[in-house]
């Protein structure tokens, strides 16, 4: 669905034609990666609430107050009053014309009562913005992955000053914000951990994909062995017998950097068929010659733990190894 999401159409600099005996007035804000075409982006991070239910928003780029001025395609003749509206329809049309999934903002995060900026006369570019306040109190209602608040030129305070441009593409400026739901911490140490190291692990199975070139197990505690297999990623995949309530795991590779994965993504299922992906580390959440922790914020209930362990291309395939893995649960 992210690729969905984030897929748009392609970016071109929309300008009203030059020498139009009327003065036109639009927006124009610089869109980057798959954004929409006159778009102002922000990101939003949110982690399960581990103390009760819902969200917490754990950090944000949107500011107190979202800011784009208005332009005018000649230097305007009087002072003008410019006014918008947000004009949620618009986000049904968007994901239907570029096959997206926008969702509208949750009520109670975008003020959008009053949207005006002023031109002064003989000026091109309005001396403030359109300015949208921002509640940022409420940023954990937004569950989804992305979403999209199109906020559209409508009337100008003296009609005579000149007219909105028809060009639907500087018309409009889309309010994207794209939503992470964390449930991994990042850099995480023992302390962050939620419960204990389950116990015992003597019924545990275990499966390597590819076929292990060095079998040892990595339930017994011992540093010393392990499993190895020869080619990256590497798939484990381990069926704790019964649904237990993780909170994280904890993984030793091995005595080396040269051996340390550089991304572990984490999957849990309940079935053993279908399975959630809860998120990934890279390698700066790793470490060798000791525990990394992959800890999660809140509980998941889980029989059967998989991971893929990526390696870059620079390490030795015959390196690919886990030596102990533990789960913790409360």
């Amino acid at each position: 669905m992210a690729t969905a999401v984030l897929a748009s159409c392609k970016k071109t600099t929309g300008y009203d034609i030059t020498g139009e005996a009327d003065t036109k007035f639009f927006m124009n804000n610089t869109s980057s990666g798959n954004a929409p075409q006159n778009s102002v982006g922000f990101s939003v991070v949110n982690v399960p609430n581990s103390s009760g239910s819902g969200l917490l928003n754990l950090s944000t780029t949107l500011p107190a107050n979202i800011q784009f001025p208005v332009f005018a395609s000649k230097p305007v003749g009087q002072d003008v009053a410019i006014s918008a509206v947000l004009d949620t329809t618009l986000v049904a049309s968007y994901n239907a014309t570029y096959n997206t999934n926008y969702k509208v903002f949750p009520a109670g995060i975008l003020n959008t009562t009053t949207l005006v900026a002023h031109i002064a006369k003989g000026n091109t570019t309005s001396t403030d913005s359109i300015t949208i306040p921002v509640n940022t109190a409420n940023l954990p209602s937004m569950t989804d992955t992305a979403y999209m608040a199109p906020i559209k030129l409508t009337t100008i305070q003296d009609a005579s000053a000149g007219n909105i441009t028809g060009n639907t593409t500087t018309q409009i400026t889309y309010v994207v914000v794209k939503v992470e739901q964390r449930r991994i911490k990042y850099l995480a140490t023992t302390a962050d951990a939620i419960g204990a190291l389950l116990t015992p692990r003597t019924a545990w199975v275990s499966t390597f994909t590819p076929a292990l070139s060095t079998t040892g197990s990595i339930f017994d505690g011992s540093l010393t062995t392990y499993s190895r297999w020869t080619a990256s990623p590497g798939q484990l995949d381990v069926d704790m017998q019964a649904s237990k309530n993780v909170t994280g795991i904890r993984l030793y590779t091995a005595t080396s950097a040269t051996y340390v994965p550089s991304q572990v993504d984490v999957y849990l299922s309940n079935d053993g068929i279908n399975y959630d992906h809860i998120g990934l580390i890279t390698k700066a959440n790793t470490t060798y010659s000791t525990y990394s922790y992959i800890l999660f914020y809140k509980a998941i209930t889980a029989r059967y733990v998989r991971l893929f362990l990526t390696y870059s291309t620079s390490t030795n395939t015959q390196n690919c190894r886990v030596t102990e893995f533990d789960v913790y649960g409360n």
